[in-house]
């Protein structure tokens, strides 16, 4: 399947009440099996467009789709269905618990889901082993910030989705860890995923199939890397 946006528009409210434009974007396609990148100068509407691509950011006008699901379309508890089993998200500042273990962290969103967590456990835990990351420590801030990314893709993977977006992932990691993660997204897109990142990270770009640029809320590139 194919996610595809037309007509995506977005006008806030700035300071002194003047409107202003967030996004403006008349179409944008991404496909399966690719590492897409999404850059451009902070402030050009980048992690609001992915926001809208997953359903948490709700917009003035346009069309999203994934296959024959339009996302905008529907109401807000189905669209919260829809993210769950279709999108992992992967957030700049993690949004983890640091009085949690990892594979506690990892298991949040089966609790948030009313679900019995002793049959994920196991998924969990082999999706920290998979990233290499140390499943056992009783908390999290035994972790570094490599190692914290990577319980953050773990938790984002916990459902299998077929689209992972990611905001700025690489950006607070040192080389090393970065590369290991860019390394991780390109197995998820060649295992046949929809992977699209936001970064301004050199070596993600460098990494990606295809790169997006957004500037001023419009895309004024979007080829093969």
């Amino acid at each position: 399947m194919t996610l595809t946006a037309t007509g995506l528009g977005l006008t806030l409210t700035g300071s002194g009440g003047r409107p202003f434009e967030v996004l403006n974007i008349p179409t944008l396609t991404a496909e399966p099996g690719a590492l897409t990148v999404l850059t451009g100068p902070s402030g050009s509407g980048k992690s609001t467009l992915l926001f809208a691509l997953s359903g948490l950011q709700t917009l003035d006008r346009g069309t999203i789709r994934w296959g024959e699901t339009e996302i905008t379309a529907l109401p807000e508890p189905a669209r919260d269905r829809w993210r769950r089993g279709a999108v992992g998200l992967v957030f700049q500042s993690f949004h983890l618990i640091d009085e949690l273990s990892p594979l506690d962290n990892v298991l949040v969103p089966v609790w948030f889901g009313a679900f019995f967590a002793g049959p994920s456990r196991a998924r969990a835990a082999s999706l920290l082993e998979e990233l290499g990351v140390p499943g056992d420590r009783p908390r999290l801030r035994a972790l570094s910030r490599g190692e914290q990314q990577r319980v953050a893709l773990a938790r984002a993977l916990m459902f299998d989705p077929p689209i992972i977006l990611a905001d700025e992932p690489t950006a607070s990691l040192d080389r090393a860890a970065g590369a290991r993660v860019i390394d991780g997204f390109r197995k998820l897109a060649r295992d046949g995923r929809l992977v699209l990142a936001v970064s301004h990270d050199p070596d993600l770009i460098a990494a990606a199939d295809h790169v997006l640029v957004l500037d001023h809320g419009q895309l004024v590139q979007g080829a093969p890397a």
